[in-house]
């Protein structure tokens, strides 16, 4: 048992590094004979691998990405965990545990959106690089309340891509991982998404305001 829970505490402060550096491929490092285990059935593992995403809060960028109040981000973090407890025996190594994780996450956050039939915008996000790319589009200088109006209108799977690279900024790569999607296909739906927001605060413009 000692060496059972000196492992654990290693395991603790390599996850807590590699957090502390968003550094994933590291966490996936660390876990991955508890992640092993745990798919195989021990409970022990199993348990403990929880503990470490709760403690670490491994999942909550994929919630926060969809969800603002606090009540619905806790809940999602607890559905996800019991998620997580339910369907580790189906985790198939050959992806990235934590890339597994992202996706069930965020499944459940939107069940709980859905539930509550609230807009997913990120408070406090923050949409400089997006703005950037509405003005290299529209020639309009526009405003925050104006991109995540529109930003609350595009469909998941457009709204998903472009926030991932525009306001967490990460690389095309990394998204299509974290999706399970084609390179091409996050190109694409970035691309039409940023030219959906471009156009719809233009029509903010010319309408005086509001895109209602």
């Amino acid at each position: 048992m000692a060496r059972n829970l000196g492992t654990h505490a290693q395991v603790h402060q390599a996850v807590a590094a590699a957090r502390a550096r968003n550094d994933y491929a590291a966490i996936d490092v660390a876990l991955a004979d508890v992640v092993a285990a745990a798919a195989d059935g021990d409970s022990g593992e199993l348990a403990f691998l929880l503990e470490v995403i709760d403690h670490h809060r491994l999942a909550v960028g994929a919630v926060r990405k969809m969800l603002i109040d606090e009540g619905d981000v806790h809940d999602a973090l607890q559905q996800t965990l019991m998620a997580v407890n339910r369907a580790i025996g189906s985790f198939e190594r050959r992806s990235r545990f934590t890339t597994w994780l992202y996706r069930v996450a965020e499944r459940e956050a939107l069940q709980v959106l859905r539930r509550n039939k609230r807009v997913a915008t990120p408070d406090g996000a923050d949409l400089t690089n997006l703005a950037e790319e509405v003005r290299n589009m529209s020639s309009i200088v526009a405003s925050r309340a104006m991109i995540q109006q529109a930003l609350e209108e595009l469909d998941d799977k457009f709204r998903e891509p472009v926030m991932l690279c525009d306001v967490q900024g990460l690389d095309y790569a990394t998204i299509a991982e974290m999706l399970d999607i084609p390179l091409n296909t996050v190109r694409t739906r970035i691309s039409r998404g940023r030219q959906y927001i471009a156009d719809r605060v233009q029509e903010q413009f010319r309408s005086g305001g509001s895109l209602a």
